[in-house]
C-alpha cells in the first residue's frame, strides 16, 4: 500500500466513547469534507441559511440529526451507525438530545445556535 493510500485509509480519530442503551458508540472527529457535505445537504434541504444558521426549530433539530449521522460510529466496527435516511427517526430518540452538547461540540457549534437561540 502506498503512503498516499495509507493516509487516505486512516481511521477517524475517536473523541469520545459513550454507551447508549447498552450500545457502545464512538463520537469521531469530522473531516473538513464531512462538515462541507453536511452544510451543503442542509442548505439544499432549506434547513440552513447562507450564514450557517438553522431556518427554524425543526431545521435545527434535523441539523443535530445530520451531525449524529456524521459522527456516531459503531465502537466495534468503526463504521457509521446511521445514514441520512435515519434523520427523522433519530429525532424521536431521547438520547439524541442527551448527546446534543457532545455532537455540536465536535462541529464547534453551540447547542443554543442549533436551536436558533
Amino acid at each position: 500500500m502506498s503512503n498516499k493510500h495509507k493516509l487516505l485509509a486512516k481511521n477517524r480519530r475517536v473523541l469520545k466513547s459513550v454507551e447508549m442503551d447498552g450500545v457502545k458508540v464512538n463520537i469521531i472527529k469530522p473531516t473538513m469534507g464531512d462538515r462541507l457535505r453536511l452544510i451543503e445537504q442542509a442548505r439544499e434541504a432549506g434547513e440552513m441559511t447562507e450564514k450557517n444558521e438553522p431556518t427554524g426549530d425543526r431545521a435545527g433539530a434535523r441539523m443535530l440529526g445530520r451531525i449524529a449521522v456524521c459522527v456516531l460510529h459503531d465502537a466495534e466496527t468503526g463504521r457509521p451507525m446511521f445514514s441520512v435516511n435515519d434523520i427523522d427517526e433519530l429525532l424521536d430518540e431521547s438520547w439524541l438530545e442527551d448527546l446534543a452538547a457532545d455532537l455540536t461540540g465536535v462541529f464547534n457549534v453551540s447547542e443554543e445556535k442549533m436551536r436558533g437561540k
